[in-house]
C-alpha cells in the first residue's frame, strides 16, 4: 500500500489527475475505469476534463458506475447524473465510452466487466463509517458479495442517507419517492480491479483513514477490507493524514 500525503486539496486534486491519466495513457485496447461521485474528486475532475476533452488517444478509456439508485419519478440514475456534470460532459466522453448499473445488467455486471478485461482502476472515497461505493457497513452478507442490491431498509443508515439525499440533491421532503433499494458494486467486484486509488482530504476524515488502513479488517468498517488488495494507493492531505504519519 502505497501512501501519498500532499498539503492540500488541490495537491490531492492534482494527483488524483495524474494517477488517472498514468492509466488512461497506455496502449492496450481497452482501459476500464470506475470513478467516485463523491465530492473529494470534484477538482480532480476538472483538472482532468481539461487533459483528456478531444484527444482521440483517450479513445480507448471506458467508464463504469459503481452504485446507483433512482428516486421515484427521476428516470436518470442519481450516480450517472453527479458524473455528468462532474466530469462526463466537461470532457465529452462519448456516450458508448460509460457503462450505467442498472436493473438491466445488474445480475451479470461483474461478468460482463471480466469479459471486456476487468476494472483497471477504482477512484474511491472513504467514508467515515468506513463505506465504500454503496456498502454501507450491514449491508452485505460476505466480502464474495459481488454486485448486488441493496434494500432501503437493510439497516437504519441506509433510510437516513437516502432521505438526506432525497432533500440535499432533489430538494424535496416526499418519503414516496425514495427507492426500494439500490445496486452497488460488492466487495469481491471492487478487489478484482487491478488498482485502487483512495482520495480523502480534510481533518474529518483523520480518524476513518486510521480505521481503514491501520485497524483490523472487519465488515463493521468495510472498506478495511482493501488493506489486502495488492495496488493500492492512498491520496490525502496533510489534515486527512493526521493520525497516521507515526505508523507510515
Amino acid at each position: 500500500m502505497r501512501f501519498i500525503i500532499t498539503k492540500n486539496h488541490e495537491e490531492v486534486s492534482n494527483v488524483m489527475a495524474q494517477l488517472m491519466l498514468k492509466h488512461m495513457h497506455s496502449d492496450k485496447e481497452r482501459v476500464n475505469i470506475s470513478i467516485t461521485t463523491g465530492k473529494t474528486p470534484v477538482r480532480g475532475y476538472q483538472i482532468l476534463a481539461e487533459q483528456t476533452k478531444g484527444k482521440a488517444y483517450f479513445n480507448n478509456v471506458h467508464y463504469y458506475i459503481f452504485d446507483e439508485f433512482w428516486y421515484k419519478d427521476d428516470p436518470k440514475g442519481i450516480c450517472r447524473a453527479s458524473l455528468d456534470y462532474k466530469y462526463f460532459d466537461l470532457a465529452d466522453v462519448e456516450e458508448s465510452h460509460i457503462h450505467n448499473l442498472d436493473e438491466s445488467n445488474a445480475d451479470t455486471f461483474d461478468e460482463d466487466i471480466q469479459q471486456v478485461g476487468g476494472l483497471d482502476l477504482i477512484i474511491m472515497g472513504v467514508g467515515s463509517n468506513g463505506h465504500f461505493c454503496g456498502n454501507q457497513p450491514g449491508t452485505f452478507d460476505n466480502w464474495n458479495t459481488g454486485t448486488h442490491r441493496i434494500d432501503r431498509h437493510a439497516t437504519p443508515l441506509v433510510e437516513e442517507l437516502l432521505l438526506q439525499l432525497l432533500k440535499e440533491d432533489l430538494h424535496s421532503d416526499d418519503t414516496a419517492r425514495i427507492p426500494d433499494h439500490y445496486i452497488s458494486m460488492g466487495p469481491k467486484t471492487v478487489m478484482a480491479a487491478k488498482s485502487i486509488v483512495f482520495l480523502m482530504s480534510g481533518e474529518q476524515k483523520a480518524e476513518a483513514v486510521k480505521r481503514a488502513f491501520f485497524g483490523p479488517i472487519s465488515e463493521d468498517f468495510p472498506v478495511s477490507i482493501f488493506q489486502l488488495h495488492p495496488d493500492v494507493t492512498v491520496v490525502l492531505d496533510e489534515a486527512a493524514a493526521g493520525r497516521i504519519k507515526e505508523l507510515l
